[in-house]
């Protein structure tokens, strides 16, 4: 597969406003999972940013992505590269996970309990997202929010007041199964 000539199909797509869905075979599928250390390893951002776009605009979902994308989501990459990786993750690893009745596992969560203290706002934000779409298992996250609601003063950064609408939204959501009823 040629990588550069679909990454630049999917963003000629996405510019003239169309979903840009691939469908691979499972071959493909299977060579773009295993690009994705090599890429990671040769340290090439702009190959893993092509690779991260396809990975997310594949049509169907592969669970095999799961160990690759959270070890490239674990690495020091740019700030850019863990949001695109986040997006893939939402995908192959907790949509396909829910489509098989399967639960998150404890490393995905603990690599999301990690990435909600992290120092870029953006990345914070982005992390509170992909928790939302975690379902009831974000609750695990709830004892966490209170560590990094960011004071009024930094509400006029964009992320940061996304960062704390976020959090709001998911404690009134989760407050049912915090609060014991008497």
């Amino acid at each position: 597969m040629d990588i550069q000539t679909t990454y630049q199909k999917i963003l000629s797509q996405l510019e003239q406003g169309h979903r840009a869905l691939v469908r691979f075979s499972n071959d493909e599928l299977e060579e773009l999972n295993q690009l994705l250390p090599k890429v990671l390893e040769q340290q090439d951002w702009q190959q893993m940013e092509a690779l991260l776009c396809i990975i997310e605009h594949s049509a169907g979902l592969y669970g095999k992505f799961e160990k690759n994308i959270l070890k490239v989501m674990d690495s020091a990459i740019p700030d850019s590269l863990i949001v695109f990786a986040m997006n893939c993750a939402r995908k192959h690893i907790i949509d396909a996970r829910f489509q098989r009745g399967q639960r998150l596992d404890y490393d995905f969560l603990e690599l999301l309990k990690k990435l909600l203290f992290h120092s870029n706002p953006e990345v914070v934000e982005w992390t509170l997202r992909l928790i939302e779409s975690c379902g009831n298992q974000g609750v695990y996250f709830l004892k966490e929010f209170d560590k990094i609601k960011p004071p009024p003063w930094k509400w006029f950064n964009a992320h940061q007041r996304a960062v704390r609408e976020i959090i709001t939204l998911l404690e009134r959501r989760w407050s049912p199964f915090e609060k014991p009823k008497s």
